[in-house]
C-alpha cells in the first residue's frame, strides 16, 4: 500500500524573515531602553525629592528655638501651605530631650516614628497617617540652651514622585511606540529596497524560461553578482551541451544517408550480400561513434561538492592496464601530486584518463608516464609514451576532435574524440606534442573552477 506524500509547505519568505527578525529585535531593545530610562528617571526624581526635603529640614532647623519655658517651637512658617492642611502628606515633627513633641498641623493628632540615633541627615521610608508611603528626612540637632539633642524630621508623600514617574512612563511609552512603528516601517522599506535585485533576478529568470532572453543580463549588486554569474555559467554550459547534442544527431543523420541510399538501391536491383554487410558494419560503427560521444557529453559536467583524487584514479587504471598488456611488459609510471584533485564527476576523469592511458599502452614500446600537477589556474595532466610518436605533418590533424591518427590500427578515433568532448565540456583544453620519451604526448589542462587543490 503506497503512502500518500504530503506536499512540503513553502518556507517563509526572505522578506518576512528579515522584517520579523528586525522588528522583534527592535521591540526587545526599545523595551529594554524604556525600562532603563524609566528606572533612571524614577531614581532621579526620588533623589531630587529627597534634596527638597533636606532643604526644608535645614530651613526648619534655622527657624527652631528653645522658648523661655523650655519647650521647642518653630517661630516661622516653612513656606509650604501643605504643612497646615490636615493629612496632606507633608509633615514635620520635633522631639525635645525630655520627649515632648511639636508637630505640624497636617499631622493633627498622629505621630510619626523617629530614629533617635541620627547624628547626620538620614533618609528612610515610613507609613503615613493614611497609609501613604512617606520619604522621611531626619537628624539630631543641638540647640542653644537645650539640655540635649533635639530630633527633627520632615516627611513628604512619595505619591507625588510616583505620579510624575507615571506621567513620564506614559510619555516615554508613547514616544518609543511611535519610534518603533517608524523604525519598523523603515526596516520594511529597507528590506524591500535591499531585496529588489533578487526580484529583478527572478524576473530575468522568468524571461529566460519563457525564451525572451538567453542569459541574465541585468546589473546586480556586488553581493548578488556572483550568483548571477554562476547562473549564467550554468545556462551557457547547458547551451553548449544542447548544441553538441544537436551536432551529434545531425552528424549521425548525415552519415547514415549514404549507407541507407546504397542499401536501398542494392535491395531494389541486384542484392550483393557482401556489400550489404559492409554498409551495415559502417552504419553500426557510425552509430556507436556518435552515441558514444553523445553519452560522454551528456554525462559530463561538474558535480558540486565532489573532489576526485587524480592520483588514485590513475593508479587504479594503471593496475588494470598492467594486467591487460602483461604480454608487452609495459612499465606504467604514475607521478601525480597528492593535492591534485578533479572537481567534478568521477566518471569524467576515469573516462579521460582511461582512454588516454589505454591508447598510450597500445602504442608504447616499454614505457608509459602519467604526470599530474596543480598549477595556479588549475590542474595539468600529461600522458606520454615511448611509441612511434606523432609525425609533424599529422600534428594539426590530431588536434581535430574525433580524427583517427592511424586508420589501420584500432583506437585513437572514438576514444580520443570522447576525451576531447569531456575536456571541452569541463572547460579545459587538450594539446598534442612529441614526448621526451620519444613517443606521443597528450596534455590536459583543466581550469581552477573545475579542478582544484585540496
Amino acid at each position: 500500500m503506497s503512502e500518500t506524500v504530503k506536499p512540503c509547505r513553502p518556507a517563509a519568505s526572505l522578506s518576512t524573515r528579515l522584517v520579523v527578525g528586525a522588528v522583534a529585535w527592535l521591540a526587545v531593545m526599545l523595551a529594554l531602553g524604556g525600562w532603563v530610562l524609566s528606572a533612571a528617571f524614577r531614581g532621579s526624581a526620588e533623589t531630587e525629592f529627597g534634596h527638597r526635603l533636606e532643604d526644608l529640614l535645614q530651613a526648619m532647623i534655622a527657624d527652631t528655638e528653645m522658648s523661655a519655658d523650655g519647650t521647642v517651637r518653630v517661630f516661622r512658617p516653612l513656606g509650604d501651605p501643605r504643612f497646615d492642611r490636615v493629612f496632606s502628606g507633608w509633615y514635620w515633627e520635633i522631639v525635645d530631650p525630655s520627649g515632648k513633641m511639636a508637630r505640624s498641623r497636617s499631622l493633627w493628632d498622629s505621630v510619626l516614628s523617629v530614629n533617635r540615633d541620627a547624628k547626620e541627615i538620614q533618609q528612610r521610608t515610613a507609613d503615613g497617617p493614611n497609609g501613604e508611603t512617606l520619604l522621611v528626612v531626619e537628624r539630631d540637632v543641638i540647640l542653644p540652651d537645650a539640655p540635649g539633642p533635639v530630633h527633627m524630621l520632615i516627611a513628604g508623600d512619595l505619591t507625588e514622585v510616583s505620579a510624575g514617574v507615571h506621567r513620564f512612563d506614559l510619555l516615554l511609552g508613547g514616544a518609543l511606540g511611535l519610534m518603533g512603528i517608524g523604525m519598523a516601517i523603515a526596516v520594511l522599506i529597507q528590506v524591500r529596497f535591499g531585496l529588489r535585485p533578487l526580484r529583478a533576478m527572478q524576473a530575468d529568470l522568468d524571461a529566460v524560461r519563457d525564451g525572451l532572453r538567453q542569459r541574465l543580463a541585468g546589473r546586480y549588486p556586488r553581493e548578488v553578482a556572483p550568483l548571477a554569474k554562476a547562473m549564467n555559467g550554468v545556462l551557457d554550459h547547458d547551451e553548449v551541451l544542447i548544441e553538441r547534442a544537436r551536432t551529434h544527431v545531425g552528424n549521425l543523420a548525415h552519415s547514415l544517408k549514404t549507407p541507407l541510399a546504397i542499401l536501398q538501391a542494392e535491395m531494389h536491383e541486384n542484392p550483393d550480400r557482401r556489400l550489404v554487410l559492409e554498409q551495415l558494419k559502417t552504419m553500426a560503427r557510425l552509430i556507436e561513434h556518435h552515441l558514444g560521444r553523445a553519452s560522454a557529453v551528456a554525462g559530463a559536467g561538474r558535480a558540486l561538492g565532489k573532489r576526485v583524487p587524480v592520483g588514485d584514479v590513475a593508479r587504479d587504471i594503471a593496475n588494470a592496464l598492467r594486467r591487460i598488456y602483461a604480454d608487452k611488459s609495459v612499465a606504467i609510471d604514475v607521478d601525480v601530486a597528492g593535492d591534485a584533485t578533479f572537481h567534478g564527476q568521477r566518471e569524467d576523469i576515469e573516462e579521460m584518463l582511461g582512454n588516454l592511458m589505454e591508447n598510450a599502452c597500445k602504442w608504447a614500446r616499454t614505457r608509459v608516464r602519467i604526470t599530474g600537477r596543480v598549477i595556479q589556474d588549475g590542474l595539468t595532466i600529461v600522458v606520454e609514451d615511448d611509441g612511434p610518436g606523432l609525425p609533424p605533418e599529422e600534428a594539426d590533424l590530431a588536434s581535430r576532435r574525433g580524427t583517427r591518427l592511424d586508420e589501420m590500427a584500432p583506437g585513437w578515433g572514438l576514444g580520443l574524440s570522447i576525451v576531447a568532448d569531456l575536456v571541452a565540456v569541463n572547460g579545459g583544453s587538450m594539446d598534442f606534442a612529441r614526448s621526451d620519451l620519444g613517443g606521443f604526448m597528450v596534455c590536459l589542462r583543466l581550469p581552477g573552477g573545475w579542478a582544484t587543490a585540496v
